[in-house]
């Protein structure tokens, strides 16, 4: 059980951090006219395996701090 949820987790946290990288990226596009890129190049690149662990490593800490900023939001504006 430990495992899946660690597992289970890391793909949620890895899911939130790509969603964010997405969205934000391609609205930072839409006021500077550049191209857009497409959602599985924020989950999974192709490449090497170094930029693929990369990419992970950075999608799990962005999904962190969402996660941590809206955990922060919900206490203010809950109390």
């Amino acid at each position: 059980m430990d495992l899946e949820q660690i597992v289970l987790g890391r793909i949620i946290l890895e899911f939130l951090g790509a969603s964010a990288r997405f969205l934000g990226y391609n609205l930072w596009t839409l006021s500077n006219d550049n191209d857009f890129r497409t959602f599985s190049s924020f989950w999974s690149p192709s490449g090497s395996n170094q930029k693929k662990d990369d990419n992970s490593n950075r999608n799990h800490m962005i999904g962190v701090l969402c996660l941590g900023g809206f955990v922060m939001l919900m206490i203010i504006f809950n109390t």
